[in-house]
């Protein structure tokens, strides 16, 4: 009997506690650890002496329950994925153009020399119109778009179509061989414009984005494309066989490069223009992860030089120079078998001037031992006019300094 006594004042005990916090809920302040009437808790304590009630804010009434706080309006899907790779395309994307190109093309076979020996058609060049299509990258409010020259030279007619739709008939500022570069112009109001950065600080495995027409109009749309790698490598050498271009310094990336890519933008994920999309190898015609991108410092030189002689000056140093072989080094009777032979120097020019001669063996340019013709060329490749080269050469066993100073090609 006791025991039942026990446990109905039990029973009472936990009816009373559980209401008493149930009716702390509805009006609003109740705490924990459970404090006294009219008393709060450490932590609401702190926070009635740092802010400011407004008269009009009273306490609750009793009985008057509290609504909770609204809550947040959820995210915008499209804002919650948008990574550094979407914020830097939408940047560079409307300054995007798709180059459709009209080129004179040089026709000889033949049977054209041979009826032209016969006198039955007259000795000249014959032409036919063929289209080239590419990318181009607009990086002024003045209308400058970058290019490879291999897309536009030749060109008798070149349009610019715009993201937006917009066409232009561009005109041909200058190609640049040298490094397969061509500035063309357009005129036009509120241009979109992406911003030329620099490959100083680019690091292999960074994200790489490259931008686009591939294909041109077969697409049938305007919108360029977009296909995302990563650097794969810096400063690649491509050499190419006898007669063909050689390419220097470039970068190397696994991002899709294909058919009317060339002279698009490589972007990286601040929404900077670091090269100009130029080739790939392939086996295909497509892309199979290894495209190569002009460097963005060559692409700021030639637009320094055109905007300040309106042109891209060329330039020859003068002379034609040899490899030593073992052949030459007996014959010589050279003690050192590193350098380059002077084979021929043409009059007045650069070389000529820093009393260069036939005979001559330069052993260092720019404190770099010449071993090895990449590093004349590359040393020569990245220069410009008004640059000096400092070499030492040996004349008749005795060593000498000199300095070619770099002049325009006249």
């Amino acid at each position: 009997m006791r025991r039942s006594w026990i446990g109905i004042a039990a029973g009472l005990l936990l009816g009373a506690v559980a209401g008493g916090i149930l009716l702390g809920v509805q009006q609003g302040h109740w705490s924990w650890p459970f404090t006294g009437p009219g008393q709060m808790s450490g932590a609401e304590q702190g926070t009635a002496d740092t802010l400011d009630t407004p008269p009009d804010s009273a306490e609750s009434s009793p009985g008057e329950v509290t609504s909770l706080p609204a809550e947040s309006p959820p995210l915008d899907p499209g804002v919650e994925r948008q990574s550094a790779i979407v914020v830097a395309t939408k940047q560079v994307a409307p300054a995007v153009v798709s180059i459709n190109v009209l080129q004179a093309q040089s026709v000889r076979s033949p049977s054209m020399e041979l009826m032209e020996r016969l006198g039955l058609i007259p000795q000249r060049e014959y032409y036919r119109e063929v289209a080239n299509i590419g990318s181009g990258v607009i990086l002024s409010a003045d209308g400058y778009i970058l290019t490879n020259s291999h897309v536009v030279a030749g060109a008798v007619q070149v349009i610019v179509t715009l993201s937006d739709g917009r066409q232009y008939q561009a005109r041909m500022v200058d190609l640049v061989e040298r490094y397969d570069l061509a500035v063309l112009q357009i005129q036009g109001d509120n241009l979109p414009v992406a911003r030329l950065g620099t490959d100083d600080t680019l690091q292999i495995g960074e994200w790489a984005i490259a931008i686009g027409s591939p294909y041109g109009y077969l697409l049938a749309d305007t919108q360029p494309t977009v296909t995302v790698g990563v650097i794969s490598a810096l400063n690649r050498d491509i050499k190419r066989s006898s007669g063909e271009r050689e390419y220097l310094g470039m970068i190397q990336t696994d991002a899709a490069i294909n058919p009317g890519n060339s002279g698009g933008p490589l972007v990286n994920t601040r929404g900077e223009v670091v090269g100009i999309n130029t080739f790939i190898f392939s086996d295909t015609g497509g892309s199979v992860g290894i495209g190569f991108a002009v460097p963005a410092s060559r692409v700021h030189t030639v637009l320094d030089e055109i905007r300040q002689f309106g042109r891209y000056r060329e330039f020859s140093l003068g002379f034609d120079l040899q490899k030593l072989s073992p052949g030459m080094i007996q014959y010589l009777q050279l003690e050192d078998p590193v350098g380059f032979l002077v084979v021929s120097v043409r009059p007045d020019s650069p070389a000529w001037k820093a009393n260069l001669r036939p005979r001559d063996i330069i052993r260092e340019v720019e404190g770099y031992r010449l071993d090895s013709a990449d590093i004349l060329y590359r040393l020569v490749y990245e220069a410009s006019v008004d640059d000096s080269l400092n070499f030492v050469a040996e004349r008749d066993g005795e060593r000498w300094s000199g300095e070619i100073v770099i002049e325009e090609l006249q």
